[in-house]
């Protein structure tokens, strides 16, 4: 009983290949027509084994001759044109102050520029002195004229422009009393031609020492 069973499951096994390969088989066929047809009715080309390849050998064209430049021409460079793939920037410009420079004064004609002036000289000063009809000796103290007692005073005025002076201080004296003398003499009655600077009176200090002498 086994072995029916085995035999007929071969069968049908064998059947069911045998089928199977002969649709594939028919398949094919019809396919390999149809394409036939498709290339003889112009729908589909027929496709073309290509043939060996010819290789043409290309000569180079030779450059064209360098342009010659006369050797005493300058050589001209064109300054850089910016491209379009180059930014574009706006450089600031930036203006300076104008300078203020003193101009020269303009001369009238017939005139000349005023010359610096040259350093001025030291001015000329003349001292007082007595005039020449000064009473200048004064009055002999009686109290020591009678004591036959001689001396001397020193004494400082002050010479106004006028020739008077205007002030006296004693320096020195051997008496006071030949100082009081001398200082009444000088206020009252002594005269002087004052001082000058280039010629012109001016207010000075002197020192003098009157002399008591009995003769």
């Amino acid at each position: 009983m086994g072995g029916h069973n085995t035999q007929k499951s071969g069968y049908l096994n064998q059947s069911r290949h045998s089928s199977s390969g002969l649709a594939i088989v028919i398949a094919l066929h019809g396919a390999a027509l149809a394409a036939a047809f498709l290339v003889k009715s112009g729908v589909v080309p027929a496709i073309v084994e290509p043939g060996p390849i010819e290789v043409v050998n290309v000569v180079p064209s030779a450059p064209p001759p360098a342009q010659q430049t006369d050797p005493m021409e300058p050589e001209v460079r064109l300054p850089n044109t910016p491209t379009v793939s180059d930014p574009i920037v706006d450089v600031p410009t930036y203006s300076l102050p104008p300078l203020d420079i003193p101009r020269t004064p303009e001369i009238p004609r017939g005139e000349t520029l005023p010359t610096t002036p040259e350093a001025m000289p030291d001015p000329v000063i003349r001292t007082a002195r007595f005039a020449s009809r000064a009473n200048v000796q004064p009055r002999y103290p009686s109290s020591l004229l009678r004591q036959d007692v001689e001396g001397s005073c020193t004494i400082r005025v002050r010479i106004a422009p006028s020739g008077r002076v205007v002030e006296a201080r004693p320096v020195s004296a051997t008496h006071p009393a030949f100082c009081d003398a001398t200082e009444r003499q000088a206020l009252r009655n002594w005269r002087f031609e004052p001082a000058t600077r280039d010629g012109v009176p001016i207010e000075s200090w002197q020192e003098h020492t009157v002399e008591f002498r009995i003769s």
